[in-house]
């Protein structure tokens, strides 16, 4: 995300050679979609086809909460009444819609508060369906196999139901715009595919666990670099499609549908390493697991948040014209100070946050008996 609004911003995309491809780095966003799919469905694929209980829904979305809200409302409110760099939140209405993550549903305020955090709020709208899906995919559990085929159908379910939502929110923004259509790509039925790969790795993963299975050209130290080379044909064929430049545009449904999907093959190929295979080997899955890698996956989240404030906050600063700006100098400058951020908020909010998770189990604490009602 710092990548493509870096390189717009400084107007390298639109001056270089390689704009086609830092204009398609919004790419990233179909990565966590792909990667929350897998990280919080893989509990639910593994209890429902171990034939154990599912997670608890409370329990769940209580952590949910505790690890997105306190960031972004931190975020929300020094960038908006500190540091005003955000568009108008005046009013309480406005307000509310945009603490409350709904800024995507409403045209008037989807391009308000932290912008970029319009995928935050389809990841809000996820973390209240999966749960619900995972109850839904047990009711009445048969045997393994019927389970497998149940939850596959279901993956198989929400990848159509997203082809057709879009189809059919884009077909009706052409002929509404600048209405609520226009805003539907970014709901959650438009990005029920991405999550439903991320998902499909997470029953896949669980299923071969299950019955101790490891295939041979999933374990081979080549398969890595198939994949990452695969992934690198899906980021290249996306930027041949003449998609335009600027990080908001319109496109026609049916290349919508293609970018999407060579979007989702590209995360795919990338996560497909770091799920399967023997994770110490391998220059790739090594990589992965540097210190540095790891500690910047710590604070992505905050990187996220923080790192268009900077953007702005750098414009105020140097005075620079818009497209006129030295790209790598703009963009080490704006990633060190969202990573600067991101650490202290991290540590200041986000960590004693999570603390708090397995303390907050007033949902399932069982309720104490009076000592009088004891004969």
């Amino acid at each position: 995300m710092v990548g493509i609004h870096t390189a717009f911003v400084s107007g390298f995309t639109s001056r270089s050679a390689w704009g086609i491809y830092t204009a398609r780095l919004e790419i990233g966003v179909s990565v966590f979609f792909l990667i929350s799919g897998f990280l919080l469905y893989r509990p639910f694929a593994v209890a429902h086809l171990a034939g154990s209980a599912s997670p608890d829904l409370k329990r769940f979305w209580v952590r949910r909460l505790l690890r997105i809200v306190p960031a972004y409302w931190l975020v929300m409110t020094v960038t908006s009444y500190i540091m005003r760099v955000n568009a108008n939140v005046g009013g309480w209405r406005p307000s509310l819609i945009l603490y409350a993550f709904g800024q995507i549903y409403f045209p008037s305020t989807v391009f308000k508060g932290v912008t970029q955090a319009w995928s935050l709020c389809t990841e809000m709208s996820f973390y209240l369906f999966l749960p619900l899906l995972g109850a839904l995919l047990v009711w009445r559990r048969g045997s393994l196999r019927s389970q497998l085929v149940r939850e596959l159908s279901a993956l198989a379910m929400m990848v159509a139901a997203s082809f057709a939502f879009r189809l059919w929110s884009l077909t009706e923004a052409v002929h509404h715009p600048s209405s609520t259509y226009g805003t539907m790509s970014d709901w959650l039925p438009a990005n029920l595919d991405l999550f439903a790969l991320g998902m499909f790795l997470a029953v896949t993963s669980a299923w071969m666990h299950q019955q101790g299975l490891r295939p041979g050209w999933l374990w081979h130290p080549v398969m890595p670099w198939v994949s990452w080379a695969l992934a690198g044909v899906a980021f290249w064929a996306v930027s041949q499609l003449r998609i335009p430049l600027t990080p908001l545009y319109h496109i026609s449904p049916g290349l919508n549908l293609v970018r999407q999907s060579l979007y989702g093959a590209f995360a795919f190929f990338m996560l497909l390493p770091a799920v399967f295979g023997p994770q110490d080997r391998g220059l790739v899955r090594r990589f992965l697991r540097m210190r540095l890698v790891a500690a910047t996956g710590v604070v992505s989240y905050g990187i996220y948040l923080w790192h268009q404030a900077w953007v702005t906050m750098w414009l105020n600063w140097t005075h620079d014209s818009l497209f006129h700006i030295p790209f790598w100098p703009l963009f080490i400058v704006v990633l060190a100070l969202a990573v600067a951020s991101a650490s202290g908020s991290y540590f200041l909010v986000e960590r004693p946050a999570l603390r708090l998770k397995d303390r907050l189990n007033w949902f399932d604490r069982p309720r104490a008996i009076p000592t009088d009602a004891v004969p």
